[in-house]
């Protein structure tokens, strides 16, 4: 390393014109990292060299350096030592500019190519979902595609920087790269380059410098490289799975690349550790031979990597495992702490000791079953959350003989929350617009009560004075009085009755406070749902909400299974019951039985 810094004379400057005459192949070997680069660095890199493309003076426009070494097994190729992520973007952006501009003549022989010793990439057809670097790779395309078609007057000039040759001793402005030509035969004074061009700049990720140094190591110590680099890209692409990913991982935990979790794990990185480069450091420590390194040896370590991963993926496929281990991880649980209960167990003695871990959580919030009762949606929002996660997670991990599972990415990542069930009387709608939503939503609600001509009576006086209430707001896009808050009463209170007249069971008493509790604001009057279904009806009447449900359920949209099944009426066990063939209301007994099923379900968090 010292030697390349002193031999500034290959330093030399090329522009990238001269690597488009068929003659330059790229080959990027195992101990290289993957492409990576995202929207910041491409569009900051596409600003550059369009900026220098506008500029009337300055004759050159320098990128970061190509380190490269000759290839001694086809001399017709360099080896990539450290620039491979300008080289990729470059080629994307040569490739998009000659397929759209008439002034890029080159044919695609002329382009420089790019090859890999681990994995294949068809530049002219990149499929996102083939592999990781594909997935950067493609997005970095349409981020290039998306620029030139919003600055399509720069698109000549760049064209010219980047495609025209000239004489060397002309002034026309070119994009060139930094050239350095290592002269050694030697691969593992490669990866030393390699790591000394990286170390203490961080520039790559902890994970990629961390695979350098297994692959630096192999030889020594007898590691298959290849077999390496592949069981990495194998785990690494399984990680990219969200359902996998989610399943381990909060939103609130992003490392630089999702196999950084394996090395966050092994090296028992605490969750506020500030240091970034932490599981790198300790990897370091083991090929520096420090007294305190985790392992003896790299591929001892390496058999760590593995047994790590595969406990991963016998949690993420153990139906049982899955469910109970995901909703630790929601609640904040580490993996770590859950490896350490259940480490050398059976999975009987598992299974028992994730229940007792659950139960151990709940039990400094709720302290008897019948306090679940008492929770409501304005004190104890986030016990209901939980408590309704539960049901949910209990409810799958029951059906062992089923492949339906509870979707920890689209839980995660849709933002799901608590909402009630039939709607309250007071009414939290205050913009026009939304009021208009409401009342339009309600024109699609048809009750039918042939054997009660008195109710039905109400009921079209009411779907009559709404279609009137609607048109007059549509008219006059404004609502000064309080004529839709008591329109909106009268249709809550309608669509409760069943619930609400000469029913003393409405309400529960907190016995600790001795205060009444309204139970439309409890959890048997609750449940989950997703930010973009409840946007959808807001303070919707029950039938539109049961609507709703149905539409996005038939569209594959994912709904949790105990919200599917209140809203189905799976709970309302008496088949004599007006109400379980009632869509259009949530009654009494609804409620009750929709507590006693949960009651059956999570109580026995309450019992270990």
């Amino acid at each position: 390393m010292k030697n390349m810094c002193n031999e500034n004379q290959n330093f030399k400057p090329k522009p990238v014109a001269e690597f488009l005459d068929g003659n330059h192949h790229f080959y990027i070997p195992s101990y290289q990292r993957g492409y990576r680069w995202e929207e910041k660095q491409v569009k900051d890199l596409l600003k550059d060299i369009c900026d220098f493309a506008e500029k009337e003076t300055g004759t050159s426009y320098y990128l970061q350096p190509i380190v490269v070494k000759e290839n001694p097994l086809n001399k017709k190729q360099w080896i990539v030592i450290d620039g491979q992520q300008r080289l990729t973007t470059i080629l994307l952006i040569l490739k998009h500019l000659r397929k759209i501009s008439e002034d890029a003549k080159t044919s695609p022989a002329e382009l420089y190519d790019i090859t890999y010793q681990t994995r294949n990439m068809n530049f002219d057809n990149i499929i996102a979902t083939d592999d990781i670097d594909s997935f950067f790779a493609h997005s970095a395309l349409q981020i290039i595609i998306e620029w030139f078609q919003k600055y399509k007057g720069k698109k000549s000039r760049v064209v010219e920087v980047l495609f025209d040759t000239y004489p060397k001793d002309s002034n026309k402005p070119q994009v060139k790269f930094i050239w350095y030509v290592v002269e050694n035969d030697d691969e593992i004074e490669s990866i030393k380059i390699f790591n000394n061009l990286n170390k203490g700049k961080i520039r790559l990720t902890n994970a990629e410098l961390i695979k350098a140094l297994f692959i630096l190591k192999s030889k020594e110590e007898g590691l298959d490289e290849k077999a390496l680099a592949y069981e990495w890209n194998e785990m690494e692409n399984q990680l990219h799975d969200d359902r996998f990913w989610y399943f381990l991982a909060n939103k609130n935990y992003n490392p630089a690349t999702r196999i950084d979790i394996i090395f966050d794990f092994l090296t028992l990185k605490k969750i506020d550790e500030k240091e970034d480069d932490y599981s790198y450091r300790e990897f370091q420590k083991l090929y520096d031979k420090e007294q305190d390194a985790l392992w003896k040896c790299f591929s001892q370590a390496w058999d760590k990597v593995k047994e790590t991963y595969q406990t991963f993926r016998y949690w993420y496929e153990d139906h049982v495992i899955y469910h109970y281990i995901g909703y630790l991880i929601c609640r904040g649980e580490t993996i770590q702490n859950i490896y350490k209960q259940c480490k050398d167990k059976s999975k009987t003695k598992v299974v028992a000791e994730l229940r007792k871990m659950i139960s151990d959580i709940e039990k400094k919030k709720v302290n008897i079953p019948e306090d679940i009762e008492a929770l409501t949606y304005d004190d104890n929002k986030d016990e209901v959350r939980n408590l309704l996660l539960l049901f949910n997670i209990e409810t799958c991990a029951k059906q062992t003989n089923s492949d339906y599972r509870f979707s920890f990415d689209k839980y995660k990542n849709n933002n799901w929350d608590i909402e009630h069930v039939d709607s309250q009387t007071k009414n939290d709608l205050t913009k026009v617009k939304d009021k208009i939503i409401w009342l339009k939503y309600l024109e699609c609600v048809n009750f039918s009560y042939p054997n009660d001509e008195d109710k039905q009576n109400k009921w079209d006086t009411l779907k009559q004075d709404g279609s009137a209430l609607l048109e007059e707001l549509e008219k006059k896009k404004e609502d000064k009085g309080l004529e839709f808050d008591e329109f909106y009463k009268k249709i809550a209170i309608f669509c409760s009755e069943e619930i609400t007249e000469n029913d003393k069971d409405n309400d529960i008493s907190d016995k600790g406070e001795n205060k009444i509790i309204d139970f439309k604001n409890t959890i048997r009057n609750l449940t989950l749902l997703d930010s973009g279904t409840n946007r959808g009806y807001g303070n919707a009447l029950f039938p539109t909400k049961r609507q709703e449900i149905i539409k996005r359920g038939q569209t594959g949209i994912f709904i949790p299974i105990c919200t599917k099944n209140l809203f189905m009426k799976y709970y309302t066990k008496d088949d004599t019951k007006i109400s379980q063939w009632n869509k259009n209301t949530w009654a009494k007994d609804d409620a009750k039985d929709y507590l006693r099923a949960i009651h059956e379900t999570i109580d026995w968090i309450f019992n270990i």
